[in-house]
């Protein structure tokens, strides 16, 4: 929020007549710490500050700023307060003691302040110094013009917009400026040193400064501007012929000079000498005056030119400030400034327009800095609410893990228990029906790959009728379809008199027979393989990581050689051919991570070894993660 000149932000502290000041915090909140760093001291519309000495207290601002305003006046009897001037910068003449007092002392100075109080010029116009019978004289307003030539034994100090002619800018070689920034409740000097065609250097501290024995303010831009003169004697300047002169102007000289001026684009200096040749017309003639009359038109068109762009420049600025586009009084207030330094002083309409710009320049930087600010801040915002949002979003993707974890641990303590409270025949039984039903899947492998006699066929078919007895429930419906085909298709005696039969299916074509095979007795060959990958799957358990055929492949080399899917099925049976019923399974960590191989092979691993496997590959795949979650859980040896 930008300051409200219509409120008061500046009073002097303790007494009417103190020359104490201090300005009013306009955010809410640094008002509260205001309060607190001023408790118990009094504030006033001071008479220096041009008010009406009456108290003051802080009116803290929700809608509009914090302030300074009067208090109350019940019976009317107070006089109404004819104070004008009311921002942060009606109190500045008053800082002017605040900056210089302790500095000035520290010279061995005794600084008396006066504020000089004009009817046709606004309070701390003018602030005058004395210093042990010299006086420094501070110009404050731009309304109130610097007499140069009424003080001859001090130096001249003027205040943020006030002008200088740059004919009286030459001829004194450079003049002082003050301006004032906020900082706090406070408000700080700041002193800077204008020289011609330069413009004013602000780079140094007033502990960098003197008072000489003249009273002359030194500052380093002074010392380094005498030293230059010192060693570069100036050049002789032509002057306009007076009943005084004392020697006759070059005209060929006069006329290069103001050639040179135009080229170089220095107008004020252009002006000068277009001036000088004219009051030189009087004594020329012939092609001299031929030549200075066109330098002069010459001259005269360009300051023309110049003095309508000046006063574009100005309307623009202007006019930019008054519709608030600031990118535009950034970018024009340095071409203002850059032409002041070519010519003539600025006007003291065109100062007001210049310091009005660089007010509206400094309020609208203050106001992009908090904006920024506040852009921050929304951004750190909107990441912590991301963070947190991301970290309930883990918080409940966790949960929901650890909840099916736990819901897959009841249901294995569920069938563990029911295990353990089915009498030992009911577990024995079980146990019987699951390696008949494998003897049932080993025997329907052999009827559909090998070539048979019709003996081995029939003995086969025999033995197949007697394990699917044996299995029961254990078997799958298309499991018994299968027996009951080969029973129909050969002619045997029945092993029971309710042996079941059906009509004989197609026999299955040659070229699609099923490889997998899962022999009593692992392959000679196979057996170093079976202990190796029953090793590998040991320290994947340790590690708690799945694994994969090509992994495993990899880690084990030539320990394990090329093997096809029926080989790789052998010698899984292998090596969970000695896990209890009740654990699970080595092998289910390659089947957690080769999805391929689960779905076409895992089953037949668990067929194998008696064990359930679900017909649904989603029941499969749940199954396989329990079982895997549990091998790491027990990270045991097999």
């Amino acid at each position: 929020m930008g300051v409200d000149n219509r409120q008061i932000q500046t009073a002097v502290l303790d007494d009417p007549e103190s020359d104490d000041p201090v300005v009013c915090p306009t955010d809410a909140d640094e008002l509260d710490e205001f309060r607190v760093e001023f408790d118990g001291t009094t504030f006033w519309c001071g008479v220096l500050l041009g008010g009406c000495g009456g108290q003051l207290l802080t009116r803290r601002g929700n809608v509009r700023v914090s302030h300074f305003a009067h208090f109350p006046d019940p019976d009317g009897l107070l006089p109404e307060c004819g104070r004008h001037s009311r921002g942060v910068a009606s109190a500045d003449h008053l800082y002017v003691r605040t900056a210089t007092q302790a500095w000035l002392r520290g010279q061995g100075r005794t600084p008396r302040y006066r504020y000089i109080d004009q009817d046709d010029a606004p309070a701390g116009s003018l602030v005058e110094i004395e210093l042990d019978g010299h006086t420094l004289l501070l110009h404050m307003d731009p309304t109130t013009p610097p007499d140069w030539d009424a003080l001859k034994a001090g130096d001249i100090i003027l205040g943020p917009g006030v002008p200088i002619d740059h004919r009286t800018l030459v001829r004194r070689g450079y003049v002082h400026r003050v301006k004032f920034v906020s900082e706090g409740n406070q408000r700080v000097m700041i002193l800077g040193t204008e020289v011609p065609y330069v413009g004013t250097d602000w780079d140094f501290e007033l502990t960098d400064c003197t008072i000489d024995e003249h009273g002359r303010l030194i500052t380093p831009v002074v010392t380094r501007w005498e030293a230059t003169r010192a060693a570069q004697p100036q050049a002789p300047v032509p002057q306009p012929r007076t009943e005084q002169a004392g020697g006759p102007v070059q005209i060929g000289a006069l006329t290069r000079l103001i050639y040179q001026a135009v080229q170089k684009k220095e107008t004020d200096a252009a002006r000068q000498l277009r001036d000088t040749a004219r009051l030189q017309l009087p004594r020329c003639e012939g092609q001299a005056l031929e030549h200075l009359r066109r330098a002069i038109d010459h001259a005269s068109n360009w300051i023309q030119q110049q003095d309508r762009a000046r006063h574009r420049l100005f309307d623009r600025l202007d006019e930019a400030v008054g519709y608030g586009h600031d990118r535009d009084v950034s970018t024009l207030i340095p071409l203002v400034k850059k032409l002041l330094l070519t010519d003539e002083a600025a006007t003291p309409q065109e100062a007001a327009i210049l310091q009005a710009a660089e007010a509206f320049l400094e309020e609208a930087l203050r106001r992009a800095a908090r904006e920024r600010r506040a852009a921050r801040e929304r951004r750190a915002e909107e990441h912590r609410r991301e963070q947190a949002r991301r970290a309930a979003a883990e918080e409940e993707r966790t949960a929901r893990r650890a909840a099916a974890r736990e819901e897959r641990r009841l249901r294995r303590e569920a069938e563990d228990q029911k295990r353990e409270n089915e009498p030992e025949a009911q577990a024995l039984d079980r146990k019987t029906r699951n390696r008949a039903g494998g003897r049932v899947q080993s025997i329907t492998g052999r009827l559909r790959r090998e070539a048979l006699s019709t003996a081995q066929r029939q003995e086969l078919v025999e033995e197949l009728v007697v394990a699917a007895k044996d299995a029961g429930d254990i078997l799958s419906a298309g499991e018994q379809e299968k027996v009951n085909e080969w029973t129909a298709k050969v002619a045997v005696p029945a092993a029971e008199p309710d042996a079941p039969t059906v009509p004989l299916p197609a026999t299955r074509p040659p070229s699609q027979p099923d490889t997998i095979t899962a022999p009593v007795t692992l392959p000679t060959q196979l057996v170093p393989a079976a202990a190796a990958v029953r090793g590998a799957l040991k320290k994947a358990a340790r590690e708690r990581t799945s694994t994969s055929w090509s992994r495993l492949e990899h880690q084990l080399g030539s320990a394990l050689p090329s093997l096809n899917n029926s080989e790789r099925v052998q010698v899984l049976v292998q090596v969970d051919r000695s896990t209890a019923d009740n654990q699970p399974l080595l092998s289910s960590l390659l089947a957690a991570g080769d999805p391929h191989f689960a779905y076409q092979y895992y089953r037949h691993v668990l067929t194998a070894l008696g064990l359930d496997a679900p017909d649904d590959d989603e029941d499969l795949r749940d199954v396989i993660e329990a079982d895997a979650e549990q091998v790491f859980t027990d990270r045991r040896p097999r």
